[in-house]
């Protein structure tokens, strides 16, 4: 691999202190830039356990690698191009003091909210994820670690280097750049808000652990068999020995296997007991059934597909660290170095600014995203690349969705489909594919064309096009694109500077490479399950399929950095992303634990290592809670009061850890009659960091995320109007955000044919005809009938 990185000479200043704004500074500078982090009086993360030999923070070396570490910002704003902060009053200083950096402000709420504190906890239940995590009788689950600092991160590093394409391209101005860290979290959980609104649906946390949701008990540890289609459940259940089941045509159906559990899952339990983890994963996967055996750290380090691409960089001082959540096939990044001081000589940025000399003729960024003027075809199916390139369409990119008739993506669901609940009484709601809440939430600003890739002319039509965009994106099975005559090596002799993305299970290349992987499969086999669950007890898969928005937020990161790359050198690109390293790389804390102390952690529920208490409490009513977070002594003392609880208000964190049981229980006592939105109110008045949980419906309808535009009202053709979770990000000058809601099947073809191809109105109907292209036929009546 040539060492090339997108970044190089790119200043970057981190004043900031939080988890989300060092990891985004972290993977500005595995990517070539020159990271300075301003310490006054040492990063927070330095404080938090465990600690290696040395006594220095496992988190910290993980989150603060590869940077330059000075005490004092001196002068280095003036030369810095990037400038992260957590204050929106430094923001503004920053942006004054120097008009031509990009300046990217990372808060838990956003700059109109910033008085509201906010950590990890508070995020995950305000952004929706621990609505969905864990058991229904029991308090909702925050995503393991630090999940919501490792979206914020990435997705903010994605629309840094989108903003620095835009800037270098047409030598503009910097910008303000706004992120909070709960408005990303509500767009990677897009898809349960608008479920919601399209069929009165609450996405919930499960009932039980079964195999029907997983994982569950095996005869050396848990797995998680996760089975969609018909055909799964045929081969899975004959590998276990249950012919009956594998034939039940009811059972073949995953909608109605919830409703059949006292059918197949004790006698599917006992026959996945009697296997072990590894054997069953192999005998599946030579079957192409989706499953994934729950991997812990110690088992990961010689795992036989991370090995088998490398995907560990050793550090100087011998320390294997997660390797990139992507590959490249000419980009590499810097080998993680942790806390690199220049103490003999005061530290500086090159006044040299980084030029390129690509300007794209029809990009004009008034008004309009960063990546206006780039255009994508993308073969991208349910979740993952979706979201990846759904995060393109909203910066401006032209987003090209290609689809087919005859295999609808899987997220519009089937030409069976019942139309959802709430739209049955509209008479614009025809066609229960265009109408798909899942779809619709993750398809904004593109446009959608169907061609039959299985035909020579729609794989003609298909090369006609490649030579008109700037990117491709899949999420097929590695095979698929080479079979159908598309891989990248035929690909960029069309058009040679072509950056091509490739998002699978585990990679393109490996013994897993051809093994299929949904969410529910990546999460347990790349040590995602092993940390999420009750403290303590055993692995969990999380609610809503959680590995898919983290793939595609690195990949929406990926495509932005080799466009970048693209500008800047004129080369092509082939991105290799595998969803197990991709989200390998958010837990990459935990792995560091077991790296450098032999340590295996396990699920820790809502619990914090140096913050007590911590953790989410019931309130009044059905199912609602409150997260609370003490992070010091003097919020200690605010909770005390504001909560009248039976203890010291000068207890200290370790009496306090001590006393964890006791003082959870107290406060569950003093919360549970309370409106848990007036005691968050009540907590963040007096200083203390606290969230009312959110479910669906109140992420849909919160005014907050109205105000900052997360949340907007959008007119859909056939389903009308609703409210769409849009770009989690407020740029100044280049703000982006929803122009257009998600597409009709084949809505766009004869406009995107004509084009491009100069094809006619009589030329795309004998398309048609021919079954090429052109859109499924109308079914509502029957629909309805069978819903």
């Amino acid at each position: 691999m040539a060492s090339q990185l997108p970044l190089q000479g790119i200043n970057v200043l981190d004043l900031a202190s939080r988890a989300s704004t060092a990891w985004c500074a972290r993977l500005l500078a595995d990517y070539g830039s020159n990271l300075i982090g301003v310490e006054e009086t040492g990063h927070p993360l330095r404080c938090v356990g465990p600690f290696d030999k040395d006594g220095v923070s496992v988190v910290a070396r993980y989150f603060l690698a590869n940077r330059c570490v000075v005490d004092d910002i001196g002068s280095l704003v003036a030369n810095a191009n990037v400038v992260i902060v957590d204050r929106g009053d430094l923001a503004d200083a920053i942006v004054a003091q120097n008009p031509r950096a990009l300046v990217c402000l990372i808060t838990p709420n956003g700059k109109q909210f910033e008085h509201l504190l906010g950590n990890d906890l508070t995020a995950c239940a305000a952004g929706g994820w621990a609505f969905v995590n864990g058991l229904q009788n029991r308090e909702p689950l925050k995503s393991s670690g630090y999940q919501a600092s490792y979206q914020t991160g990435t997705f903010a590093c994605g629309v840094i280097v989108s903003a620095i394409i835009e800037q270098l391209a047409n030598d503009g101005d910097g910008q303000l750049i706004d992120i909070a860290e709960r408005d990303v979290l509500v767009s990677t959980a897009a898809p349960a808000s608008l479920r919601w609104q399209y069929s009165g649906f609450v996405w919930s946390r499960r009932t039980a652990v079964d195999m029907n949701e997983g994982p569950v008990p095996v005869k050396d540890g848990w797995f998680a068999l996760t089975i969609s289609r018909p055909a799964f459940w045929r081969k899975a259940m004959q590998l276990l020995d249950l012919p009956d089941l594998a034939e039940d045509e009811e059972l073949q159906q995953a909608g109605l296997r919830p409703k059949l559990k006292e059918r197949f899952v004790d006698r599917v339990e006992a026959a996945m007991g009697r296997w072990n983890r590894m054997d069953l994963f192999d005998a599946l996967g030579r079957e192409r059934v989706i499953a994934g055996p729950v991997l812990h750290m110690n088992e990961l380090g010689d795992n036989p597909q991370l090995t088998a691409r490398n995907f560990f960089r050793t550090s100087k001082d011998n320390i294997r660290y997660p390797g990139p959540f992507a590959r490249y096939s000419s980009i590499d990044t810097v080998v993680p170095s942790f806390d690199v001081r220049n103490n003999d000589q005061e530290p500086s940025f090159s006044q040299a600014r980084p030029r390129t000399n690509a300007i794209r003729a029809d990009q004009n960024p008034s008004g309009r995203g960063p990546l206006a003027g780039f255009r994508g075809l993308v073969l991208t199916q349910a979740w993952a690349g979706t979201y990846a390139t759904h995060l393109l369409g909203l910066l401006g990119a032209d987003v090209i969705q290609l689809e087919t008739r005859g295999r609808l993506d899987s997220w519009r669901g089937t030409y069976s489909n019942p139309i959802p609940r709430s739209l049955r009484e509209r008479e614009e709601a025809k066609h229960a594919w265009n109408v798909s809440p899942l779809y619709n939430s993750v398809n904004l600003n593109k446009r959608c064309i169907t061609i039959d890739l299985s035909e020579p002319e729609g794989v003609d039509l298909f090369k006609g096009l490649v030579q008109h965009v700037d990117f491709i994106a899949e999420n097929f099975s590695p095979r698929v694109m080479g079979n159908l005559g598309l891989s990248y090596d035929v690909l960029r002799k069309i058009k040679p500077d072509l950056v091509m993305a490739s998002l699978s299970a585990y990679g393109a290349v490996g013994p897993w490479a051809h093994v299929p992987g949904i969410g529910g499969t990546i999460e347990p086999s790349s040590g995602m399950s092993a940390l999420l669950g009750y403290d303590g007890e055993h692995p969990m898969n999380s609610g809503q399929m959680y590995p898919d928005p983290v793939a595609g937020l690195c990949g929406f990161t990926a495509l932005a950095l080799a466009l970048l790359h693209r500008d800047r050198c004129g080369e092509g690109q082939f991105i290799d992303l595998s969803m197990q390293e991709a989200n390998f790389t958010f837990i990459g804390d935990a792995w560091l634990e077991y790296e450098l102390n032999g340590d295996t952690r396990g699920p820790l529920g809502n619990s914090h290592p140096l913050h007590t208490p911590h953790g989410v409490f019931r309130c009044a009513g059905s199912d609602q809670w409150v997260a609370i977070a003490v992070e010091n002594d003097d919020q200690w003392a605010a909770l005390v009061n504001s909560l009248n609880l039976p203890f010291d208000p000068g207890l200290t964190q370790p009496s306090r850890a001590e006393l964890r049981s006791e003082i959870e229980a107290a406060i569950s006592s003093a919360t549970q009659n309370q409106d848990k939105h007036s005691l968050a109110n009540t907590l963040q008045l007096a200083s203390i960091t606290a969230a009312a949980v959110f479910g669906p419906d109140e992420i849909a309808q919160d005014p907050d995320l109205r105000t900052r535009q997360v949340m907007q009202s959008i007119d859909h053709p056939e389903a009308g109007s609703h409210w769409y979770a849009g770009l989690p990000a407020n740029l100044s000058r280049t703000p982006g955000g929803i122009t257009r809601p998600a597409p009709l099947q084949g809505q766009h073809s004869q406009e995107v044919f004509a084009e491009f191809l100069g094809v006619d109105e009589a030329s795309y109907q004998a398309l048609c005809d021919a079954g090429i292209s052109g859109v499924g036929q109308s079914q509502k009546s029957s629909i309805e009938n069978q819903a």
